[in-house]
Protein backbone atom coordinates (compact mmCIF):
# COMPACT_ATOMS: atom_id res chain seq x y z
CA UNK A 1 0.00 0.00 0.00
CA UNK A 2 0.99 3.94 -0.70
CA UNK A 3 1.37 6.27 1.89
CA UNK A 4 -0.16 10.14 1.31
CA UNK A 5 3.73 11.14 0.17
CA UNK A 6 3.44 8.73 -2.31
CA UNK A 7 0.27 9.39 -3.72
CA UNK A 8 0.66 13.55 -3.75
CA UNK A 9 3.95 12.39 -6.08
CA UNK A 10 1.88 10.42 -8.34
CA UNK A 11 -0.97 13.09 -8.49
CA UNK A 12 2.38 16.04 -9.28
CA UNK A 13 4.01 13.67 -11.82
CA UNK A 14 0.98 13.13 -13.78
CA UNK A 15 0.27 17.37 -13.43
CA UNK A 16 4.01 17.73 -14.76
CA UNK A 17 2.88 15.53 -17.66
CA UNK A 18 -0.52 17.37 -18.62
CA UNK A 19 1.86 20.61 -18.52
CA UNK A 20 3.87 18.84 -21.31
CA UNK A 21 1.07 17.93 -23.22
CA UNK A 22 0.18 19.65 -26.13
CA UNK A 23 -3.61 18.28 -26.69
CA UNK A 24 -5.80 16.93 -24.57
CA UNK A 25 -4.96 17.10 -20.50
CA UNK A 26 -7.71 15.81 -18.77
CA UNK A 27 -6.94 12.01 -19.28
CA UNK A 28 -3.98 13.52 -17.02
CA UNK A 29 -5.38 15.56 -14.64
CA UNK A 30 -8.21 13.64 -13.52
CA UNK A 31 -6.20 11.26 -12.30
CA UNK A 32 -3.89 14.18 -10.71
CA UNK A 33 -7.13 15.53 -8.75
CA UNK A 34 -8.31 11.90 -7.82
CA UNK A 35 -4.46 11.05 -6.22
CA UNK A 36 -4.24 14.67 -4.25
CA UNK A 37 -7.47 13.64 -2.55
CA UNK A 38 -6.71 10.39 -1.76
CA UNK A 39 -3.33 11.68 -0.67
CA UNK A 40 -5.35 13.81 2.12
CA UNK A 41 -7.65 10.28 2.67
CA UNK A 42 -4.35 8.06 3.27
CA UNK A 43 -2.66 10.68 5.56
CA UNK A 44 -5.87 11.03 7.97
CA UNK A 45 -6.63 7.14 7.70
CA UNK A 46 -3.47 6.37 8.63
CA UNK A 47 -3.75 8.84 11.81
CA UNK A 48 -6.51 7.02 12.75
CA UNK A 49 -5.96 3.63 12.32
CA UNK A 50 -2.79 4.51 14.70
CA UNK A 51 -4.89 6.11 17.72
CA UNK A 52 -7.63 3.12 16.95
CA UNK A 53 -4.18 0.79 17.63
CA UNK A 54 -3.59 2.46 21.09
CA UNK A 55 -5.22 0.94 24.59
CA UNK A 56 -8.69 0.90 24.92
CA UNK A 57 -8.74 3.02 28.02
CA UNK A 58 -7.28 5.90 26.77
CA UNK A 59 -10.32 6.63 24.39
CA UNK A 60 -14.12 6.54 25.33
CA UNK A 61 -16.11 4.01 24.02
CA UNK A 62 -17.87 6.20 21.32
CA UNK A 63 -14.26 7.79 20.28
CA UNK A 64 -13.35 3.94 19.75
CA UNK A 65 -16.52 3.22 17.62
CA UNK A 66 -15.46 6.19 15.82
CA UNK A 67 -11.77 5.40 15.44
CA UNK A 68 -12.35 1.82 14.58
CA UNK A 69 -15.51 2.29 12.29
CA UNK A 70 -17.78 0.30 13.69
CA UNK A 71 -21.18 1.22 15.25
CA UNK A 72 -22.12 1.56 18.76
CA UNK A 73 -24.78 -0.59 20.22
CA UNK A 74 -26.94 -0.52 23.34
CA UNK A 75 -27.16 -4.79 23.97
CA UNK A 76 -30.62 -5.21 24.79
CA UNK A 77 -30.41 -8.71 26.12
CA UNK A 78 -27.98 -10.97 27.99
CA UNK A 79 -25.74 -10.40 30.98
CA UNK A 80 -24.12 -7.16 28.97
CA UNK A 81 -28.57 -5.61 29.14
CA UNK A 82 -28.10 -1.55 29.28
CA UNK A 83 -24.37 -1.41 28.26
CA UNK A 84 -23.13 -0.21 24.83
CA UNK A 85 -20.48 -1.77 23.25
CA UNK A 86 -18.90 -1.88 19.58
CA UNK A 87 -20.85 -3.62 17.03
CA UNK A 88 -19.10 -6.07 14.34
CA UNK A 89 -20.91 -3.61 11.58
CA UNK A 90 -18.74 -1.23 9.78
CA UNK A 91 -20.06 2.46 10.27
CA UNK A 92 -17.72 4.40 7.72
CA UNK A 93 -17.06 7.95 8.42
CA UNK A 94 -16.78 11.29 5.91
CA UNK A 95 -13.37 12.21 5.62
CA UNK A 96 -14.01 15.64 6.94
CA UNK A 97 -15.85 13.87 10.31
CA UNK A 98 -12.57 12.24 10.36
CA UNK A 99 -10.13 15.68 10.28
CA UNK A 100 -12.87 17.21 12.76
CA UNK A 101 -12.66 14.81 15.33
CA UNK A 102 -8.65 14.25 14.96
CA UNK A 103 -8.74 17.96 15.16
CA UNK A 104 -10.58 18.40 18.26
CA UNK A 105 -9.05 15.34 20.39
CA UNK A 106 -5.63 16.04 19.78
CA UNK A 107 -5.16 19.76 19.13
CA UNK A 108 -3.79 22.22 21.73
CA UNK A 109 -5.69 25.02 19.57
CA UNK A 110 -9.45 25.63 19.65
CA UNK A 111 -10.39 27.57 17.03
CA UNK A 112 -13.22 27.22 14.39
CA UNK A 113 -11.07 26.46 10.81
CA UNK A 114 -14.42 25.80 8.76
CA UNK A 115 -14.41 29.87 7.82
CA UNK A 116 -11.47 30.31 6.83
CA UNK A 117 -10.08 30.12 2.88
CA UNK A 118 -8.15 26.42 3.47
CA UNK A 119 -11.04 25.23 4.23
CA UNK A 120 -13.23 26.52 1.34
CA UNK A 121 -10.49 25.55 -1.02
CA UNK A 122 -10.99 21.96 0.73
CA UNK A 123 -14.55 21.92 0.02
CA UNK A 124 -13.95 23.16 -3.92
CA UNK A 125 -11.60 19.92 -3.73
CA UNK A 126 -13.55 17.97 -2.52
CA UNK A 127 -17.34 18.85 -5.24
CA UNK A 128 -14.50 18.10 -8.04
CA UNK A 129 -13.74 14.96 -6.89
CA UNK A 130 -16.94 14.05 -6.06
CA UNK A 131 -18.04 15.52 -9.96
CA UNK A 132 -15.22 13.01 -11.05
CA UNK A 133 -15.90 9.75 -9.01
CA UNK A 134 -19.80 10.29 -9.12
CA UNK A 135 -20.52 11.55 -12.88
CA UNK A 136 -23.65 12.50 -13.52
CA UNK A 137 -25.31 14.25 -17.09
CA UNK A 138 -26.11 17.74 -15.32
CA UNK A 139 -22.61 17.80 -14.06
CA UNK A 140 -20.18 20.58 -15.89
CA UNK A 141 -16.39 19.55 -14.86
CA UNK A 142 -13.55 21.37 -16.97
CA UNK A 143 -10.77 21.05 -16.03
CA UNK A 144 -7.48 23.04 -16.27
CA UNK A 145 -3.74 23.38 -15.58
CA UNK A 146 -4.38 26.59 -12.81
CA UNK A 147 -7.16 25.15 -10.76
CA UNK A 148 -5.46 21.46 -10.81
CA UNK A 149 -1.87 23.17 -9.25
CA UNK A 150 -4.13 24.58 -6.69
CA UNK A 151 -5.86 21.64 -5.79
CA UNK A 152 -2.73 20.02 -5.57
CA UNK A 153 -1.44 22.52 -3.40
CA UNK A 154 -4.85 22.66 -1.09
CA UNK A 155 -4.34 18.62 -0.81
CA UNK A 156 -0.71 19.46 0.73
CA UNK A 157 -1.85 22.39 2.66
CA UNK A 158 -4.46 20.63 4.61
CA UNK A 159 -2.05 17.84 4.93
CA UNK A 160 0.43 20.31 6.88
CA UNK A 161 -2.59 21.86 8.64
CA UNK A 162 -4.32 18.80 9.98
CA UNK A 163 -1.02 17.08 11.07
CA UNK A 164 0.46 20.44 12.44
CA UNK A 165 -2.88 20.34 14.78
CA UNK A 166 -2.58 16.41 15.98
CA UNK A 167 0.83 15.92 15.90
CA UNK A 168 2.65 19.59 17.19
CA UNK A 169 4.56 19.34 13.25
CA UNK A 170 3.73 19.40 9.81
CA UNK A 171 3.68 15.96 8.12
CA UNK A 172 6.49 15.57 5.79
CA UNK A 173 6.00 16.10 2.22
Amino acid sequence: MYDYREYLGFSKRLFRLAEDEIEETNWLLIPSVLLAWIAIEALINSMVDDFSSLPEDLFEIHERAFLLEKRLILVDAGADLGKFKLDTRPEYRRLEEKIFFLIRKFSKKDEDYKGSSLWQDFQLLKEVRNKIAHPRKEDHLELNLEDVAKHINTAEEIIGFVSTRVWGRPARI
